[in-house]
């Protein structure tokens, strides 16, 4: 009976793991809505902002598009409340797994490079420019399913090699 009991569990990780490397683009596609916060600073993050969000995922031509909206509220004046969108449309990219966005420039002439990739269960976009002076900023947004209904978000911005804000929130698919 033990023995039976332990090949269940095995099999049962080994269809889950399966199953995180089987993910296609189209499981993100959806309407996500979330709540989370935002901190600053590495070493002792700081709650500078609470985060209200919504992602939409969709099929654009043999890629997707990805579209955002997030209302930040300031967590010492909650009444200043900043909204923010953004859309890009991504389409395969050279290697499996891998997307480049439509409108994606040269880092080095002060464009933006942006780029994703989905791996197991996680679909990262990151977002690469260099400044004149060369300093330089990514940004990166790993959205990761914990299963068909649930998405979580972490955002990272680097400047220069310093983590300069971080985010992350909990997202549900929105039932139509």
């Amino acid at each position: 009976m033990r023995t039976a009991i332990v090949l269940a569990l095995v099999a049962l990780s080994l269809s889950s793991t399966a199953e995180a490397a089987d993910r296609k683009i189209s499981d993100f596609f959806g309407r996500w809505l979330g709540t989370g916060e935002a901190t600053q600073g590495a070493a002792a993050p700081v709650k500078t902002q609470s985060r209200d969000t919504e992602v939409i995922v969709e099929r654009a031509a043999d890629g997707f598009k990805i579209s955002w909206t997030t209302m930040s509220s300031d967590v010492t004046s909650p009444t200043k409340s900043k909204v923010k969108t953004a859309e890009m449309t991504f389409k395969p990219g050279a290697k499996p797994g891998f997307f480049v966005e439509l409108k994606s420039g040269n880092a080095l002439d002060g464009k933006k490079t942006t780029w994703a990739r989905l791996s197991g269960d996680t679909l990262t976009i990151n977002q690469l420019v260099v400044a004149d002076d060369g300093k330089w900023d990514v940004s990166v947004y790993d959205r990761t399913l914990k299963d068909k209904d649930t998405m979580e978000l972490a955002f990272t911005r680097i400047s220069d090699g310093k983590i300069g804000r971080q985010a992350s929130l909990k997202m549900t698919r929105a039932k139509e």
